[in-house]
């Protein structure tokens, strides 16, 4: 962008004509000024919610941090950290529209800023569940799988059962032994291996009564019912409520009694019917109204402006269809975006349309088609796309997947086919307990022309609360390496967790598409006819970045209401070559970063959440500390209030990083209102921010300042918004 284009875009964004000088100096500040259609940038991308697990994407990498709590409740909050590549936006909350009766039973979903530049993810859930954190190999993605109690219903007492099933026929053995059989055997619930809980539970069962277990007698029952084993659970149900009639989960399994009993009853084929089937429509619709203003005085001009005011609408549209031989599923999740700023020189509102598809799976010969715009976070596809995706388990522990379309640039609601790309991945199941492998072939074609050949694999370990998530992508028409990811969550037997990621990448992935950047033209063959292939492809190699990242954490729980985390992170983004008149970028430099956490909850009240965090950043030629607080408070049953705090101070700049001498200060409230069937959150804001920055040698500035000065900022801004979640 020259000089010219930085004027003409003040005067977009209604600011008076300025000098040079001026315009720069604002020009430092664009991402508080942009117009309103940036605002509808946002990290936090699509959500699915199913029984026994939550999937959220992002638009961009974003590495796991830690988690609170690590295993139970009704709140959970992941701390995640941006990677290279992902931009963030304004930092007002994001939160994406939940539909009612979700398997899974969530009720919202909210991203927010948090310690520095991460962000915090908070769900809440209907009621207590237990939880395990699963990254997605492609960073865009993370997974909350679940185990819960479902069913609404209740009846008054259970059938008769028959006798007691099992009568005591070991010896107790000692409590070290008894709390590993229970750890393993809740591990293996929440890795889903069912088959290994069963025999877990059906073990503490055999020991005379204990204090274990109750606990046992009802989660052999919920293993064997997530198995599909219902008339074996409902035997076990109903022992448990022939032994504890008055045992603390009592009520909970008298609902999943209730459950079975009116599931039996809905599947049941009907006479002229072979397909016994039912109908199940749910949904939700969202609000937001974000705006902000922003002040900024440089070097003595003080200009006003508003950096964005928009409402955004989105609807979320699902229709099942169960039945003894096929399942069907659509999903249609649109959004439109209304700027309420005028005079800005472009349509910023606009309609956006991440998915809108339909499903079949058949689960006689185990397979599922889907059609449409949908998304993938796994097996070689990371992203969203126009096209179809077939997966076959050809055979227990093999599963093949095959997908194919057009990868998608926005979220328009218009087919984009500049390139298309056909993928082939197959995975193999438990080759180990808990370990499965899957790898990947993808080939990607613009307009006719070669843009990118990958092989890759993942492999991926859960068991006992432990995980390995490794990932590695090499584009063999370039003969380079797109990606290597190692990702490690490892609990131990002393309430110790570790966390890592080890992170190498291009960004953007190798492409030849990539040589478009910095351009005049958008047409790749016409590049290619004027430079030629083996130029164009080189300018690609010389747009795409690679950029390193590493994270060692440590949580651990301090009694029953604290948790303690602190971890050490390693980040770096390489620089760029000047080529085909892109100028060059430069490095970044090592970045080490130290941070430590506090949260815990019941502090002043009952159901408060409260976090204190304090991060240490050192580059090269800046060093930066951040401390940051929030709260939230239940006021009543249905209300609750968040104050939040953030106080940064960095000393020197560095003006290839944009990293900026200085202080700022943010307090923000954040408050919601749940209904009996959605959500209404309010945020308002403040920052106050005063920075020296340095402006590098080569920006043509007035002819008398020297090749390298200093600007002051200072600013002021504040922001609000107001939104509602409804589910049907």
């Amino acid at each position: 962008m020259d000089v010219n284009e930085l004027q003409s875009g003040a005067v977009r964004n209604g600011w008076p004509m300025l000098s040079v000088r001026s315009a720069v100096a604002l020009a430092l500040f664009g991402a508080l000024s942009s117009p309103a259609a940036e605002a509808a940038d946002r990290v936090l991308d699509q959500l699915t919610a199913e029984s026994g697990s939550v999937v959220v994407q992002f638009s961009c990498p974003m590495s796991y941090v830690s988690n609170f709590p690590l295993r139970t409740g009704d709140e959970l909050r992941i701390e995640l950290q941006p990677l290279p590549g992902c931009v963030l936006g304004s930092g007002i909350g994001e939160t994406l529209p939940v539909p009612g009766d979700n398997a899974a039973g969530l009720v919202d979903v909210r991203l927010d800023q948090s310690l520095g530049n991460r962000r915090s993810l908070t769900l809440h859930f209907a009621r207590t569940v237990d939880f395990l954190i699963r990254p997605r190999p492609g960073l865009t993605g993370i997974e909350i799988v679940l185990s819960r109690r479902v069913g609404r219903a209740s009846v008054e007492s259970a059938d008769a059962p028959p006798k007691p099933s099992r009568a005591p026929t070991r010896e107790l053995p000692s409590q070290a032994e008894m709390d590993k059989l229970l750890a393993d055997a809740r591990g293996a619930m929440q890795e889903r291996d069912y088959d290994a809980a069963i025999r877990l539970y059906t073990k503490l069962l055999e020991f005379p009564e204990h204090a274990a277990r109750p606990q046992a007698q009802e989660y052999v029952g919920l293993a064997r019912e997530r198995k599909g084993q219902l008339a074996q659970a409902k035997i076990e149900y109903q022992e448990y409520l022939r032994r504890y009639p008055d045992g603390a989960d009592a009520d909970a399994v008298k609902q999943r009694l209730a459950a079975i009993v009116t599931l039996e009853g809905a599947t049941k084929p009907g006479r002229g019917a072979p397909d016994g089937s039912r109908w199940q429509v749910s949904g939700a619709l969202a609000q937001d109204l974000r705006h902000d203003n922003n002040t900024v005085t440089a070097n003595g001009l003080t200009n006003n402006g508003v950096g964005q005011s928009a409402v955004d609408t989105e609807a979320d549209l699902q229709v099942r269809h169960r039945g003894d031989i096929y399942d069907f599923k659509s999903r249609v999740f649109v959004g439109y975006v209304h700027d309420m700023i005028s005079g800005t020189g472009a349509s910023a509102s606009q309609v956006r349309l991440p998915q809108a598809y339909v499903e079949l799976d058949n689960k006689v010969h185990n397979w599922v088609g889907r059609i449409g715009r949908q998304s993938q976070s796994t097996g070689g596809v990371y992203g969203s796309y126009d096209g179809a995706y077939v997966g076959w388990l050809m055979r227990p522990g093999l599963r093949l997947g095959v997908a194919a379309g057009s990868p998608l640039q926005t979220y328009e609601a218009k087919f984009q086919h500049d390139r298309t790309f056909g993928n082939v991945s197959l995975e193999l199941l438990s080759v180990l307990p808990g370990l499965d492998l899957t790898g990947f072939a993808f080939e990607q074609k613009a307009k006719g022309i070669l843009d990118s050949r990958q092989v890759g694999a993942e492999a991926r370990y859960y068991r006992n609360g432990r995980s390995l998530v490794g990932q590695v992508d090499y584009d063999v028409s370039f003969k380079e390496l797109n990606s290597a990811t190692l990702l490690m969550s490892w609990a131990l037997d002393s309430r110790w967790v570790f966390t890592g990621i080890a992170d190498h990448r291009r960004s953007p992935f190798l492409a030849t598409y990539n040589a478009l950047i910095g351009q005049p033209t958008t047409d790749l063959n016409s590049l290619i006819s004027t430079l030629g292939i083996d130029t164009v492809r080189q300018y690609a190699r010389d747009r795409s970045a690679t950029s390193d990242t590493a994270t060692l954490g440590v949580q651990r729980p301090l009694g029953e209401q604290l948790q303690w985390g602190a971890d050490v992170s390693m980040s770096r983004v390489g620089g760029t070559p000047a080529s085909g008149g892109v100028a060059a970028t430069p490095a970044s430099g090592t970045a080490v970063g130290i941070s430590t956490q506090l949260i815990g909850g019941g502090w002043l009240v009952d159901g408060d959440v409260d976090t204190v965090g304090l991060s240490y950043t050192s580059r090269s030629s800046t060093k930066a500390i951040s401390t940051y607080m929030s709260a939230r408070y239940p006021v009543g049953k249905s209300i609750r209030i968040g104050p939040r705090l953030q106080i940064s101070h960095t000393s020197g700049n560095d003006p290839a990083t944009g990293a900026s001498a200085g202080w700022s200060a943010s307090p923000s409230l954040l408050a919601d209102w749940r209904l009996k069937r959605g959500i209404v959150q309010f945020e308002a804001g403040y920052e106050r921010a005063n920075l020296d920055s340095a402006l590098a040698a080569g920006i043509p500035l007035d002819p008398n300042l020297p090749p390298t000065s200093t600007l002051n900022q200072q600013t002021k801004r504040y922001w609000v918004g107001l939104g509602y979640n409804m589910s049907f």
